[in-house]
């Protein structure tokens, strides 16, 4: 791997999934153990909120999603499903070091970024601050 090899990248990612674990905290998302019997594969937690609830919506992110130009580099690698009787959906989770495309330079360290429809053109993305650690 370059640019600081597995280390880095092991830090990134274990920095990530704490930093989500606190953001799901934060907007009711569950990832117990309960849960976990009802999570598809790569889903990391689910939620009964609506999945606007995950973050704060990004427009200029967004539009950069609908033109391919901020992405995830695996699409749902890990996600959230929201499950609840309104706003039912599923968002993937990517951050600054993990799992982006971002050819513009546009995210930014300390917020993970959960992509609504990727792929299409009505992608949303909305950003949350991760912890610091």
């Amino acid at each position: 791997m370059k640019n600081g090899g597995y280390k880095n990248f092991m830090g990134a990612r274990c920095g990530m999934v704490f930093g989500v674990a606190l953001v799901m905290a934060i907007a009711g998302v569950s990832g117990s153990a309960v849960a976990a019997g009802s999570r598809v594969k790569g889903e990391y937690a689910n939620s009964r909120q609506p999945y606007w609830k995950i973050g704060t919506l990004d427009k200029q992110l967004s539009g950069a999603c609908q033109r391919g130009e901020f992405r995830q580099r695996r699409n749902a690698a890990y996600s959230v499903g929201f499950i609840g009787p309104e706003g039912r959906g599923m968002t993937g989770i990517a951050n600054k070091d993990w799992n982006l495309i971002d050819p513009r330079g546009l995210a930014k360290a300390g917020f993970s970024y959960h992509f609504y429809n990727q792929g299409y053109s009505n992608c949303k993305v909305f950003v949350a601050r991760m912890p610091a650690r």
